[in-house]
C-alpha cells in the first residue's frame, strides 16, 4: 500500500493545457541549454580525472628529472608519485572543478597504481577485471549512472499504473538485466513491452532472458536512449541517479504524447 501510494504520487502523466497540449515553456536557447546538458565524455568527471593526473605526472616526472641532473639527487619512485597525486588532485579541484571527493582518490591513485603493479598477479588477470566492468558498466563514466536495479516490490506496485487500454506501449529506460521489462510483459500480455539498455554484458543477458522462456510481447532494444523518440509511448519509466534526471525530463517534455505518463 505505501509502495502504491509513492509511485501513484510521483508517476503523474505530463502535464498539458487546456488545448490538450503540451505548455510549450521551453524556447529554442532552452532546448539547446537541454541538450547541451545531456551526458558527455567531455564533460566527464573521468577525463577530468585523467588530465589532471597526466598534468601531474608531467610535472612531478619533470622535477624529479630536473632534480636528479642538476642536483644529482635521485628522487624515490613513490615520492614522486606521491607527488603527482597531490599536484593532480590540487589541478583537479582548482581547476577543473571535480567534485572534493576526488581530492583523496586523485592522491593515492599513483602510488596504489604502482603497488598493484608489484604484486605477482597475472596480467591477463587485470585485463579480464577491466573487460568484465566495461561491459557491465559501459557507459557509467560519460552518463554517471551505475547499474541500478528495481526490486521485485517495487516492480508489482508499479504494475498497477499501466495504462489499461489494450495495445499501449511501455518503454523501460536502461532495463539493466530486463527483469522489470519481462515482469510487466507477463502481468500485462496485451501490452507492447520494450526496454534499451546500452551496457552490452546487462544487454546481452536481458536478450537470451527474453530468447528462453520471455513472452512474446517484449522487445529488447540495444542503444542509447538519449538517441530514441519517446513519441507514441504511453508509459515511460526509468531509474536511474539523479545526475541525467533534468535533461531527460525536458526531453520527456518534448517528445512524449500528452496524457502519457
Amino acid at each position: 500500500g505505501t509502495m502504491n501510494a509513492m509511485l501513484a504520487n510521483f508517476a503523474q502523466p505530463i502535464p498539458k493545457n487546456k488545448a490538450g497540449q503540451f505548455p510549450m515553456m521551453l524556447s529554442q536557447n532552452s532546448n539547446d541549454s537541454a541538450a547541451s546538458t545531456r551526458p558527455s565524455w567531455r564533460r566527464a568527471p573521468l577525463v577530468g580525472v585523467l588530465l589532471a593526473q597526466a598534468t601531474g605526472a608531467i610535472i612531478a616526472f619533470g622535477a624529479a628529472l630536473v632534480g636528479a641532473a642538476w642536483l644529482g639527487v635521485a628522487a624515490p619512485l613513490f615520492a614522486v608519485l606521491a607527488l603527482q597525486g597531490l599536484i593532480a588532485a590540487r589541478i583537479g579541484e582548482r581547476l577543473l572543478r571535480l567534485p572534493r571527493w576526488w581530492i583523496p582518490i586523485q592522491m593515492t591513485m599513483p602510488p596504489a597504481a604502482a603497488l598493484v603493479s608489484m604484486l605477482a598477479v597475472p596480467a591477463w588477470v587485470h585485463l579480464a577485471i577491466f573487460a568484465t566492468l566495461a561491459l557491465v558498466f559501459w557507459n557509467s563514466a560519460r552518463s554517471r549512472v551505475p547499474l541500478y536495479l528495481t526490486n521485485r516490490t517495487t516492480e508489482l506496485a508499479f504494475a498497477a499504473l499501466l495504462p489499461p487500454k489494450p495495445g499501449a506501449r511501455f518503454i523501460d529506460l536502461g532495463h539493466g538485466f530486463g527483469a522489470t521489462v519481462l515482469a510487466l510483459a507477463r502481468i500485462r500480455p496485451d501490452m507492447s513491452v520494450e526496454g534499451i539498455e546500452s551496457a552490452p554484458f546487462p544487454f546481452i543477458v536481458s536478450y537470451f532472458r527474453r530468447l528462453f522462456g520471455g513472452p512474446s510481447n517484449v522487445r529488447m532494444i540495444y542503444g542509447d536512449f538519449w538517441n530514441r523518440s519517446l513519441a507514441g509511448y504511453d508509459m515511460v519509466y526509468v531509474f536511474l541517479s539523479p545526475e541525467p534526471m533534468s535533461a531527460l525530463y525536458e526531453k520527456a517534455r518534448r517528445e512524449m504524447t500528452p496524457g502519457s505518463l
